[in-house]
């Protein structure tokens, strides 16, 4: 059976890896999707962000740079800088706040899309401040500008600061001059209108959080490299969308391949057991139940029996009825078919559990003993089966004594066993023909003839 239980388990084996490699398949190229899904959402948001900040730097330095610019700053003139400057805040969606400030960094005037100019209130130099350092650490120069992203009171803002030059700034390199912010609020609506057709479902900007820095997502950081904001979204994934609908036929599948391997596993075992049936009957004894010539030839395959019979360490028991032809003739048949089977079950109880017992046909039974003790380990089993026999065998209201000739043999290391069968089949013989009541081991004196020179055991 152990043979059986190897091809089911690895049948059933088969049958779930094979099941395992389908649905693990489909999560690993749905995953895939969805990772390449993530990877295209991230860059896509981080360049739609690049793309606001370049914008709003192109506007910056379109507004700074220009002489008007400079001369109505430089003259404090309200009405010009609202008009040329601050109309870019107040009238246009090109910026949300404009902020000017002095050669010190004062707040020199304030522009809003809602509060127009009176949005002095909204300025903050701290939160400007890394943008003013990189600026005074620069000197004016055509289109320079300074990016940053900012946190001032919870709001999140895309700021850029230029200085405000003339075209003729190199001839005038010791002039102090103004600088000017201008300010994008990366507020929900700019987030959301910042998607269009994508498969973005939901995006959130929320100022940086160290608690929650391992959340997926892009960080936005300021001149510094000092995280500000974070932004992070959902997609409406093509690989989940797929797996969901996918995995109930993958499941059928997967399931359809464990039954195959399942019935198979049943196949192979209804015709393993077919098999040792047929074998079974093919090499018992149908009268007594133990092995018969093939059987035995069988047995005598084996590597360990091969082994032993290499070494010596082997010996045959060699048994036939007395009288049994008297008992057929004289109670019929069926009594001696008991006879048979009640000496078959005496040498199976005085034989060991690696001992081979089998009829070779008629009334002659043959024992296969494996020992490193070959002799000894034979003479006691055969002594055993010889005091069994002095019980008598009850048929038909009547009793009958029925013993056997015994004759042994053991093997001499190489030994081929067809001469060991035919050396206790001597010894057997030899028995039958003294009546001896004794196992009778082989000798040489018995294959030649020579009587006087028979070995008997006691």
């Amino acid at each position: 059976m152990a043979s059986w239980r190897h091809v089911f388990f690895l049948l059933g084996f088969l049958g779930l890896l094979s099941a395992c490699v389908i649905l693990g398949m489909l999560f690993w190229m749905t995953s895939q999707i969805e990772r390449t899904e993530e990877e295209k959402a991230y860059a896509l948001v981080d360049l739609k962000l690049s793309e606001t900040a370049k914008a709003l730097s192109l506007a910056v330095e379109d507004y700074a740079y220009w002489t008007l610019a400079h001369d109505v700053v430089a003259a404090r003139d309200d009405a010009g800088v609202l008009e040329n400057l601050g109309s870019g805040a107040t009238e246009s969606a090109l910026f949300d706040q404009i902020f000017i400030v002095g050669p010190d960094g004062t707040l020199l005037y304030a522009f809003d899309e809602v509060m127009g100019d009176e949005a002095q209130t909204l300025f903050d130099p701290a939160a400007v401040s890394p943008v003013w350092a990189a600026l005074t650490q620069n000197d004016p120069a055509d289109y320079l500008s300074v990016s940053s992203v900012i946190d001032r009171n919870g709001q999140v803002f895309q700021v850029v600061g230029a200085w405000i030059t003339p075209d003729a700034i190199a001839d005038m390199p010791d002039a102090e001059l103004t600088a000017m912010y201008g300010l994008i609020q990366l507020d929900q609506q700019r987030l959301d209108a910042l998607l269009g057709a994508t498969d973005i479902t939901r995006i959130e900007l929320t100022p940086f959080d160290p608690v929650a820095s391992d959340a997926a997502g892009l960080t936005l950081t300021d001149l510094n490299d000092v995280p500000v904001a974070t932004v992070t979204w959902d997609i409406q994934s093509l690989g989940t969308r797929l797996r969901d609908k996918l995995l109930p036929s993958v499941i059928l599948i997967a399931a359809s391949v464990l039954g195959i391997c399942a019935l198979a596993a049943r196949y192979f075992r209804l015709q393993y057991i077919a098999l040792g049936q047929a074998r079974k009957i093919a090499t018992t004894d149908q009268l007594t139940g133990v092995l018969n010539r093939a059987g035995l030839a069988e047995s005598l395959r084996s590597k360990d029996i091969l082994r032993s019979l290499e070494r010596g360490h082997l010996a045959a028991i060699y048994l036939d009825l007395n009288k049994f032809k008297a008992l057929n003739d004289t109670f019929g048949h069926e009594v001696g078919d008991i006879a048979l089977r009640v000496t078959a079950e005496r040498i199976q109880t005085a034989v060991r559990k690696t001992d081979i017992v089998a009829r070779l046909g008629g009334d002659e039974f043959i024992c296969v003993v494996v020992d490193p003790e070959a002799e000894s380990a034979a003479i006691r089993v055969a002594e055993r089966i010889l005091a069994l026999a002095k019980s008598p065998v009850s048929f038909n209201e009547s009793e009958q004594i029925v013993t056997p000739s015994v004759g042994l043999a053991v093997a001499s290391p190489g030994t081929a066993w067809e001469t060991v069968l035919s050396h206790a089949d001597a010894a057997m013989y030899w028995s039958k023909q003294k009546q001896a009541d004794y196992p009778v081991l082989f000798c040489k004196s018995m294959d030649s003839g020579n009587e006087s020179f028979a070995i008997a055991a006691a």
